[in-house]
């Protein structure tokens, strides 16, 4: 079984991913630059085939896809696969409104020439035949874990730990040590998978929510705290047992810019495999704090930061609760003071979106 439900479903993460989509604008020109290196198939070959990890329901995923066709039709006309792929708890039903807005026969969502098609499975396995793939993009998804580690966090719900620290939070390195390692065997794993599917020659980036150990920040700063706070204040009135908030663990882990390329520096199978084009940490705009600064309305903001942390949590948080509570009451009293914390405490609570990203080349195989 996948760690994660998946994202809220029926177009609400859609609605609320702005943050996501300006973190893969300011990686995917990194592609785009590098489309001129791409190897492109011969005519009458097999077609280019681009393929996206953690598609979710599609609205970043299939822009992304559009962008990266278009760099590429100024290298070729050639016919091309656009997949999609994510968990089989993904909502791909929507994915499918948003790849066909307009029903049967509107014009193709990705381009001329371009066919598009779903792929239910994890990313931290095989997901289409070997040497099939040119590109392959991840955003914003190799930080959930394939797997929770046999491992409790009884005063916090996130190995990372709270920044905005308080009595009843922390987590020690200890505790922090198998979400560590699981965190390790899923990227060399992941790493493994895309050397597999990828044609000598082709690209891989991968882009995430992470951590910089520079300037001691976190993408998981502020938004695990509010959820936090929130929970516990439901435990302390009564609304939501104490066990509930002790067995909750997000499977989630925020890696460095180092971890993303230190299976690639340290196991020599993937050494000679891959090929590290670029690797940087970068703090991507945040589009709902950039209106704080316009126009002040704190209201406002605090409404739409809930909105994009509830479309990513509350799944998880809904999966805790046990069936003879009532979870829809729970939760809506959760993310109302989730709302009313960021509104009374923004400084608390401030976020900034960490990202730290990988361009790849797949490199030839050895002969023997």
């Amino acid at each position: 079984m996948p760690s994660t439900p998946g994202m809220k479903p029926g177009g609400f993460y859609d609605s609320h991913s702005d943050t996501q989509g300006a973190a893969i604008d300011t990686f995917l020109p990194w592609l785009v630059d590098a489309v001129d290196e791409l190897p492109v198939p011969a005519a009458g070959g097999p077609p280019l085939t681009l393929l996206d990890l953690g598609s979710s329901q599609g609205k970043n995923a299939i822009r992304a896809m559009r962008g990266l066709a278009e760099a590429i039709r100024r290298r070729t006309d050639a016919p091309a696969w656009a997949l999609f792929s994510d968990l089989p708890t993904n909502d791909f039903n929507r994915l499918f409104v948003n790849l066909f807005p307009h029903g049967p026969g509107s014009p193709p969502p990705i381009g001329e020439g371009v066919f598009t098609a779903a792929v239910a499975g994890s990313a931290y396995g095989p997901i289409v035949p070997p040497a099939s793939v040119h590109v392959a993009t991840s955003f914003n998804m190799i930080g959930w874990l394939d797997a929770l580690p046999p491992a409790r966090l009884p005063r916090y719900i996130l190995a990372t730990g709270p920044s905005a620290r308080g009595d009843r939070s922390a987590v020690t390195e200890e505790e922090r040590e198998p979400f560590r390692r699981q965190a390790a065997s899923d990227l060399h794993r992941f790493y493994r998978a895309r050397a597999g599917e990828l044609v000598p020659g082709g690209k891989l980036l991968v882009q995430v929510f992470g951590r910089d150990e520079a300037r001691d920040r976190s993408a998981s700063d502020g938004i695990y705290d509010v959820v936090s706070d929130a929970l516990l204040d439901l435990v302390d009135d009564g609304s939501l047992p104490a066990k509930v908030y002790e067995d909750l663990v997000f499977p989630l882990y925020f890696r460095t810019a180092g971890e993303l390329v230190e299976p690639i520096e340290s196991e020599p199978d993937l050494a000679s495999t891959f090929r590290v084009d670029r690797a940087e940490t970068v703090e991507t705009p945040v589009p709902f704090n950039a209106e704080l600064e316009r126009d002040g309305d704190l209201g406002e903001w605090a409404r739409r930061f809930t909105g994009f942390l509830r479309a990513f949590t509350e799944p998880i948080v809904a999966a805790a609760i046990p069936a003879n509570l009532p979870a829809d009451e729970i939760l809506a009293d959760a993310y109302r003071r989730v709302e009313a914390r960021l509104e009374e405490d923004p400084a608390r609570y401030e976020f900034r979106f960490i990202s730290v990203g990988v361009l790849l080349t797949r490199t030839p195989a050895r002969r023997g």
